[in-house]
């Protein structure tokens, strides 16, 4: 045989095995590819619930505080002495000019500062006394039915959205019965409050954070077995208590969630389009809440991205083609020349990788794959967590303590072993000096000489995970902050422009016990507006406003905490114990003290009356960690609103002294100290008990103890 005979069946060969290396190719740039899009479709899926899941719940938050708000208004009317007495005098005497000035005055600041747009003075007869703004305007027939019910049954009521048959529009209306303060029985008349949903519920439902072409907020209804639209539709127009649907249409979102359905669901809508909608319960309202989405819109992405996957997996098989041609017609070249150059690339390669593992801005980490010994670490892993080279070499990965979230055990080493490779995305690492390095793990298994080594490769992706919040989320949390703060300062501005009013008529006649009476109420209402505001300063300080950091140690910050609330302590007869064991911190000594001081404030804010009231003041060990604890014996919080306590102005008893920013304020502080918080509590009547950790005091009082050493 020749030597081109034998070169012969070893081309084809060749050939045979190149097309069959392509085919496997080309088989699993398929199959990636396929499993890519599928994971980038349901994730892609998850994101957009989610989307509008925040939306619905921003929203459906916003129009509770705003039901909650006009019936709040006319609680001020509603069984107050003052507004009667007015009410009474006017309607026995129209002519009494005093009388119907004070009610034009009370009733004119409801329509400058509130959202109504008429306010209504009625006697018991159902005939209108006052109007604000003046003028003649017929009521709706179901408004003078609900007023004369409502001044039967004695109790406040909210009229749902209704149409006025004679203008035609759509209405809401708080009616409040005024009642004889001597005689309940006897009612004087009733107060009605319209507000027309264009002002300011149909723009807000309107209101989309983010650019959409198609996305859409429905106030729904059920009257029977149909759902009725309550706003006006994007795609629609005079929809508003005219569109309606059965129920039986099951793929209806709206349909859907006037049952009692929440959560997200793909379905069709009022217009037959396929959409992505999350549904919502409106509280304390007949009132059901649509976010959808069209489905087109929705996967318009997913879409892009398929034909981009197709594009990638085209151009990787022509390459690998052109590639499997290009090996074919050089493999004679390359047979010859491996063996002389196989010493030379394989002495590259190393230098190659040598220079790759010294300068790679990523941590590396080599072990060996059968013991988990750590065989090499580069310098950019060791200058990142500030430990030598030696703590690493020699030692067994489990074995290194800032190791232990990712492989706890040798048990996990064997998993690790047996997968080949294993991702982390959301790990956290500590360095030697306590910081906190939140990383991206990957380890994949590889032969090196014919044995197999663990790469381990660690990417710190902290700043990343520090600036990840974007949805508009940074925006809905500014925009609720504003509008709860808003309305807690327009409260006891309405009280003061009210009582004012009052403080002027009753000057005039030289009434000193009602002068009294107006001045209390105003310095009230001032001084509850002077709390707030130092409060939102003192929120807007933490972290600008920084005092030089002193040593001090818990016990002190304890007890400087329990001096300052010893008045309130005291009254109540609470019994106070400050633990034994002792940790020394390093900061603001006047921020960290607030800790303490607001805890043990609430504690004593919500003690209740039970015999033997007690706060447990103290700090354990749980590892490598110090965990303070204020624990008390009060009146205990319901767990479905642990997560809701340290939020702003989020008040779980309305009724409660004080802002409602003292937990919030605890919690800001410790944050700064990269620290958490959380309350446990069994239940109602059980006590309640707060948790926190101040990690980055503890670390810098540590650091300076050894740098004095």
């Amino acid at each position: 045989m020749t030597a081109t005979n034998a070169i012969e069946p070893s081309n084809r060969r060749a050939g045979l095995l190149l097309l069959l290396v392509f085919v496997l190719l080309a088989a699993g740039f398929v199959a990636t590819g396929w499993f890519y899009y599928r994971n980038y479709t349901q994730h892609h899926h998850a994101e957009a619930e989610q989307q509008l899941s925040v939306i619905a719940d921003m929203k459906v938050d916003a129009l509770a505080l705003w039901r909650r708000e006009r019936l709040g208004d006319g609680g001020i009317a509603f069984q107050n002495a003052a507004f009667t007495s007015q009410a009474r005098r006017f309607l026995d005497k129209p002519a009494d000019a005093d009388a119907q000035r004070s009610l034009l005055n009370w009733m004119g600041n409801l329509t400058q500062y509130s959202h109504y747009d008429r306010v209504w003075l009625l006697d018991a007869q159902g005939v209108t006394r006052l109007s604000v703004p003046a003028g003649e305007q017929p009521f709706a027939s179901v408004t003078l039915q609900l007023a004369s019910k409502v001044l039967r049954s004695g109790q406040m009521a909210f009229q749902d959205f209704y149409r006025n048959e004679h203008d035609q529009r759509v209405y809401l209306a708080v009616m409040v019965p005024i009642l004889d303060e001597s005689d309940t029985n006897h009612p004087l008349g009733t107060l009605i409050l319209r507000m027309d949903p264009e002002t300011y519920l149909y723009p807000f439902l309107k209101l989309w954070p983010t650019l959409s072409r198609t996305a859409e907020t429905l106030l729904v209804r059920r009257e029977g077995n149909e759902v009725l639209f309550l706003n006006e539709l994007r795609f629609q127009t005079n929809t508003a208590l005219i569109l309606r649907a059965p129920l039986d249409r099951v793929t209806l979102p709206a349909g859907q969630a006037v049952l009692g359905r929440e959560g997200a669901m793909s379905g069709i809508d009022y217009r037959g389009v396929p959409v992505l909608a999350v549904m919502r319960a409106v509280p304390d309202s007949p009132w059901a809440l649509v976010a959808r989405m069209d489905a087109e819109e929705v996967y318009a992405p997913v879409r892009q991205r398929f034909w981009q996957i197709v594009a990638f997996i085209g151009a990787l098989l022509l390459a690998a083609g052109a590639c499997m041609g290009l090996v074919w017609r050089q493999k004679h070249v390359r047979l010859c020349l491996e063996k002389a150059e196989s010493a030379d690339t394989l002495r590259a390669s190393e230098v190659r990788y040598r220079r790759l593992f010294e300068s790679a801005k990523d941590g590396i980490l080599i072990l060996d794959a059968e013991t988990g010994m750590v065989v090499d670490v580069n310098p950019f892993l060791i200058e990142m967590l500030g430990y030598s080279h030696e703590v690493f070499l020699g030692k067994k990965i489990w074995e290194l303590g800032f190791f232990k979230n990712i492989v706890a055990n040798q048990d996990n080493f064997v998993e690790l072993q047996q997968k080949g490779y294993v991702r982390y995305e959301d790990m956290a690492l500590e360095g030697s000096d306590g910081t906190r390095h939140e990383v991206e793990f990957v380890s994949n298994v590889y032969l090196v000489n014919k044995k197999k080594v663990i790469q381990c490769n660690i990417r710190d992706i902290s700043e990343r995970v520090r600036s990840s919040l974007s949805l508009q989320e940074k925006n809905m949390e500014l925009e609720h902050f504003l509008y709860t703060a808003s309305h807690d300062l327009k409260t006891p501005v309405v009280t003061v422009r009210t009582f004012l009013g009052y403080l002027k008529q009753d000057m005039a006649i030289a009434d000193a016990a009602r002068i009294e009476k107006d001045l209390r109420f105003i310095h009230l209402a001032t001084d509850k507006m002077a709390r707030l505001l130092d409060d939102l300063l003192e929120i807007s300080r933490i972290g600008r406003v920084v005092s030089p950091p002193v040593s001090v140690t818990f016990r002190h910050l304890a007890n400087e905490a329990v001096g300052v609330v010893a008045g309130r302590i005291a009254e109540q007869g609470v019994t106070v114990q400050v633990g034994e064991n002792d940790v020394t911190l390093l900061g603001d000594r006047l921020r960290l003290a607030q800790i303490w001081q607001n805890l043990v404030e609430n504690a004593c804010k919500f003690m209740g009356p039970q015999q033997g009231p007690r706060i447990e003041i103290g700090v354990e060990e749980r590892g490598t960690e110090a965990v303070f604890f204020v624990r008390d014996n009060g009146i205990g919080i319901d767990p479905r609103y642990h997560a809701k306590v340290f939020s702003l102005f989020d008040k779980l008893d309305p009724k409660a002294e004080g802002t409602g920013l003292g937990l919030a304020l605890a919690k800001r502080i410790v944050e700064l100290y990269q620290g958490r918080i959380w309350v446990e509590s069994p239940g109602l009547g059980q006590g309640a008990c707060f948790y926190f950790t101040l990690p980055g005091a503890r670390r810098a009082a540590e650091l300076k103890q050894e740098q004095t050493a």
